[in-house]
């Protein structure tokens, strides 16, 4: 079961390593380029590639541009809209909820 996906505007996202996979292969960026980016450069693609991840995933074949991303986003209110906010936060949650705490590090006590 994949805990790491969203469905906005009848349309399904997925998040989790093989969105990443996608968004890094895809963009060409780094990991590390990648969280550095403004969010109104960072959601746009992050849409496009969860969503093509999505399709990619269903064995379909991606039907949507960046620009059709910019369009979805004016059309349903714009940075400030449900859309673009229901996104960010999906997208958000699949960075740090319900990620698996690496419990085997010690915990190390500062000396005085």
């Amino acid at each position: 079961m994949i805990k790491n996906k969203v469905t906005l505007l009848d349309r399904e996202f997925h998040f989790g390593i093989g969105f990443l996979n996608e968004f890094i292969d895809g963009s060409g960026i780094s990991f590390e380029e990648l969280l550095m980016q403004p969010l109104v450069t960072f959601i746009p693609k992050a849409m496009f590639y969860s969503m093509s991840y999505a399709l990619k995933r269903q064995g379909l074949e991606n039907d949507f541009s960046m620009n059709d991303i910019f369009d979805l986003i004016d059309e349903n209110g714009g940075v400030d809209g449900h859309f673009w906010n229901e996104f960010k936060d999906a997208c958000n949650d699949s960075f740090h909820k319900d990620v698996p705490l690496d419990k085997s590090k010690k915990k190390v006590t500062a000396k005085k």
